[in-house]
Protein backbone atom coordinates (compact mmCIF):
# COMPACT_ATOMS: atom_id res chain seq x y z
CA UNK A 1 0.00 0.00 0.00
CA UNK A 2 1.20 3.50 -0.69
CA UNK A 3 -0.36 4.96 2.43
CA UNK A 4 0.90 4.22 5.92
CA UNK A 5 -2.48 3.02 7.14
CA UNK A 6 -4.18 0.25 5.22
CA UNK A 7 -7.86 0.52 4.48
CA UNK A 8 -10.19 -1.80 6.37
CA UNK A 9 -10.97 -3.53 3.07
CA UNK A 10 -7.26 -4.16 2.45
CA UNK A 11 -6.80 -5.44 6.00
CA UNK A 12 -9.61 -7.92 5.38
CA UNK A 13 -8.07 -9.05 2.07
CA UNK A 14 -4.65 -9.46 3.70
CA UNK A 15 -6.19 -11.49 6.52
CA UNK A 16 -8.09 -13.60 4.00
CA UNK A 17 -4.90 -14.37 2.09
CA UNK A 18 -3.19 -15.42 5.31
CA UNK A 19 -6.12 -17.65 6.25
CA UNK A 20 -6.47 -19.13 2.77
CA UNK A 21 -2.73 -19.84 2.72
CA UNK A 22 -2.81 -21.51 6.12
CA UNK A 23 -6.15 -23.33 6.03
CA UNK A 24 -7.25 -23.35 2.37
CA UNK A 25 -10.40 -21.68 1.15
CA UNK A 26 -12.64 -24.53 2.26
CA UNK A 27 -11.05 -24.62 5.72
CA UNK A 28 -11.37 -20.87 6.25
CA UNK A 29 -14.46 -19.24 7.72
CA UNK A 30 -15.56 -15.62 7.55
CA UNK A 31 -15.14 -15.53 11.34
CA UNK A 32 -11.48 -16.57 11.03
CA UNK A 33 -10.88 -13.76 8.53
CA UNK A 34 -12.76 -11.32 10.74
CA UNK A 35 -10.70 -12.26 13.80
CA UNK A 36 -7.39 -12.03 11.95
CA UNK A 37 -8.27 -8.67 10.37
CA UNK A 38 -9.79 -7.15 13.49
CA UNK A 39 -12.81 -6.06 11.45
CA UNK A 40 -16.32 -5.93 12.83
CA UNK A 41 -19.00 -8.26 11.50
CA UNK A 42 -20.71 -5.25 9.96
CA UNK A 43 -17.53 -4.17 8.19
CA UNK A 44 -16.99 -7.66 6.81
CA UNK A 45 -20.46 -7.81 5.32
CA UNK A 46 -20.40 -4.18 4.19
CA UNK A 47 -17.29 -4.78 2.08
CA UNK A 48 -17.84 -8.35 0.91
CA UNK A 49 -20.91 -10.23 2.07
CA UNK A 50 -19.45 -13.73 2.17
CA UNK A 51 -16.24 -15.75 1.94
CA UNK A 52 -16.58 -16.36 -1.78
CA UNK A 53 -16.84 -12.62 -2.42
CA UNK A 54 -13.70 -12.08 -0.34
CA UNK A 55 -11.89 -14.75 -2.37
CA UNK A 56 -13.07 -13.19 -5.63
CA UNK A 57 -11.95 -9.71 -4.55
CA UNK A 58 -8.55 -11.07 -3.53
CA UNK A 59 -8.22 -12.87 -6.85
CA UNK A 60 -9.16 -9.76 -8.85
CA UNK A 61 -6.79 -7.59 -6.80
CA UNK A 62 -3.91 -10.03 -7.20
CA UNK A 63 -4.32 -10.26 -10.96
CA UNK A 64 -4.64 -6.48 -11.20
CA UNK A 65 -1.31 -6.10 -9.39
CA UNK A 66 0.34 -8.58 -11.75
CA UNK A 67 -1.13 -6.92 -14.85
CA UNK A 68 -0.05 -3.46 -13.65
CA UNK A 69 3.50 -4.72 -13.18
CA UNK A 70 3.42 -6.42 -16.59
CA UNK A 71 2.22 -3.17 -18.17
CA UNK A 72 4.98 -1.23 -16.41
CA UNK A 73 7.63 -3.52 -17.91
CA UNK A 74 5.96 -3.42 -21.34
CA UNK A 75 5.93 0.38 -21.22
CA UNK A 76 9.73 0.29 -20.91
CA UNK A 77 10.17 -2.09 -23.85
CA UNK A 78 10.91 -0.88 -27.36
CA UNK A 79 12.01 -3.91 -29.37
CA UNK A 80 10.14 -7.15 -29.94
CA UNK A 81 12.73 -8.99 -27.88
CA UNK A 82 12.37 -6.53 -25.00
CA UNK A 83 8.58 -6.88 -25.07
CA UNK A 84 8.69 -10.66 -25.10
CA UNK A 85 11.22 -10.75 -22.29
CA UNK A 86 9.23 -8.15 -20.33
CA UNK A 87 6.28 -10.54 -20.44
CA UNK A 88 8.36 -13.41 -19.07
CA UNK A 89 10.08 -11.16 -16.51
CA UNK A 90 6.75 -9.81 -15.26
CA UNK A 91 5.44 -13.30 -14.60
CA UNK A 92 8.61 -14.55 -12.90
CA UNK A 93 9.14 -11.39 -10.85
CA UNK A 94 5.55 -11.19 -9.65
CA UNK A 95 5.38 -14.86 -8.66
CA UNK A 96 8.72 -14.63 -6.85
CA UNK A 97 7.75 -11.45 -4.99
CA UNK A 98 4.21 -12.64 -4.17
CA UNK A 99 4.28 -16.41 -3.65
CA UNK A 100 1.18 -16.54 -1.44
CA UNK A 101 -0.87 -14.49 -3.90
CA UNK A 102 0.52 -16.46 -6.84
CA UNK A 103 -0.37 -19.75 -5.15
CA UNK A 104 -3.85 -18.42 -4.43
CA UNK A 105 -4.32 -17.30 -8.05
CA UNK A 106 -3.02 -20.58 -9.48
CA UNK A 107 -5.17 -22.82 -7.34
CA UNK A 108 -8.34 -20.81 -6.63
CA UNK A 109 -9.84 -20.02 -10.01
CA UNK A 110 -12.60 -22.61 -9.61
CA UNK A 111 -13.90 -20.82 -6.51
CA UNK A 112 -13.87 -17.45 -8.27
CA UNK A 113 -15.64 -18.93 -11.30
CA UNK A 114 -18.66 -19.57 -9.07
CA UNK A 115 -18.99 -15.90 -8.07
CA UNK A 116 -20.45 -12.81 -9.71
CA UNK A 117 -16.87 -11.64 -10.34
CA UNK A 118 -16.23 -14.39 -12.92
CA UNK A 119 -17.61 -12.47 -15.90
CA UNK A 120 -15.78 -9.28 -14.95
CA UNK A 121 -12.55 -11.21 -14.44
CA UNK A 122 -12.85 -12.81 -17.88
CA UNK A 123 -13.52 -9.41 -19.43
CA UNK A 124 -10.47 -7.87 -17.73
CA UNK A 125 -8.31 -10.77 -18.88
CA UNK A 126 -9.46 -10.34 -22.49
CA UNK A 127 -8.75 -6.60 -22.36
CA UNK A 128 -5.26 -7.19 -20.96
CA UNK A 129 -4.43 -9.91 -23.49
CA UNK A 130 -5.70 -7.74 -26.34
CA UNK A 131 -3.57 -4.79 -25.19
CA UNK A 132 -0.47 -6.98 -25.03
CA UNK A 133 -1.21 -8.46 -28.45
CA UNK A 134 -1.69 -4.98 -29.93
CA UNK A 135 1.75 -4.08 -28.62
CA UNK A 136 3.21 -7.14 -30.38
CA UNK A 137 1.24 -6.81 -33.64
CA UNK A 138 3.60 -4.31 -35.37
CA UNK A 139 6.54 -6.59 -34.56
CA UNK A 140 4.67 -9.60 -35.93
CA UNK A 141 3.72 -7.67 -39.09
CA UNK A 142 7.36 -6.64 -39.58
CA UNK A 143 8.55 -10.25 -39.25
CA UNK A 144 10.43 -9.68 -36.00
CA UNK A 145 8.09 -12.19 -34.36
CA UNK A 146 6.44 -15.29 -35.80
CA UNK A 147 2.81 -15.00 -36.83
CA UNK A 148 1.12 -17.75 -34.84
CA UNK A 149 -2.43 -18.41 -33.70
CA UNK A 150 -3.21 -15.61 -31.26
CA UNK A 151 -4.27 -17.94 -28.47
CA UNK A 152 -0.89 -19.66 -28.16
CA UNK A 153 1.33 -16.62 -27.54
CA UNK A 154 0.58 -16.63 -23.82
CA UNK A 155 1.52 -20.29 -23.52
CA UNK A 156 4.77 -19.71 -25.38
CA UNK A 157 5.72 -16.55 -23.49
CA UNK A 158 4.87 -17.60 -19.94
CA UNK A 159 4.04 -21.31 -20.18
CA UNK A 160 7.44 -22.66 -19.12
CA UNK A 161 7.64 -20.19 -16.21
CA UNK A 162 4.04 -21.00 -15.28
CA UNK A 163 4.82 -24.71 -15.18
CA UNK A 164 7.87 -24.14 -13.00
CA UNK A 165 5.89 -21.76 -10.75
CA UNK A 166 3.43 -24.57 -10.02
CA UNK A 167 6.33 -26.82 -9.01
CA UNK A 168 8.01 -24.14 -6.90
CA UNK A 169 4.83 -22.93 -5.20
CA UNK A 170 3.85 -26.50 -4.31
CA UNK A 171 7.29 -27.15 -2.80
CA UNK A 172 8.26 -29.76 -5.40
CA UNK A 173 11.03 -27.48 -6.72
CA UNK A 174 13.28 -25.76 -4.18
CA UNK A 175 15.01 -23.08 -6.26
CA UNK A 176 13.20 -19.72 -6.32
CA UNK A 177 11.72 -19.12 -9.76
CA UNK A 178 13.61 -15.82 -9.95
CA UNK A 179 16.88 -17.77 -10.26
CA UNK A 180 15.71 -18.87 -13.70
CA UNK A 181 14.41 -15.46 -14.84
CA UNK A 182 16.80 -15.13 -17.78
CA UNK A 183 16.35 -18.74 -18.87
CA UNK A 184 12.56 -18.28 -19.07
CA UNK A 185 12.94 -14.95 -20.88
CA UNK A 186 15.34 -16.45 -23.44
CA UNK A 187 13.05 -19.45 -23.94
CA UNK A 188 10.11 -17.12 -24.59
CA UNK A 189 12.09 -15.10 -27.12
CA UNK A 190 13.42 -18.23 -28.84
CA UNK A 191 9.85 -19.52 -29.19
CA UNK A 192 8.48 -16.48 -31.02
CA UNK A 193 11.33 -14.58 -32.66
CA UNK A 194 10.95 -14.12 -36.41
Amino acid sequence: MTTEKKSRKQEILDAALACFTEFGIDGTTVEMIRERSGASVGSMYHHFGNKESIAAALYVESLAEYKAYHQELMDGAETAEQGVKATAYAYVDWVSANPEKARFVLYSRSVVNKTEAAAELSKRARVHIEAVFQWFEPHIAAGRMKRLPKEIYGSLLTGPAHDYARLWLSGRAKTDIKAYREIFAEAAWDAVKG
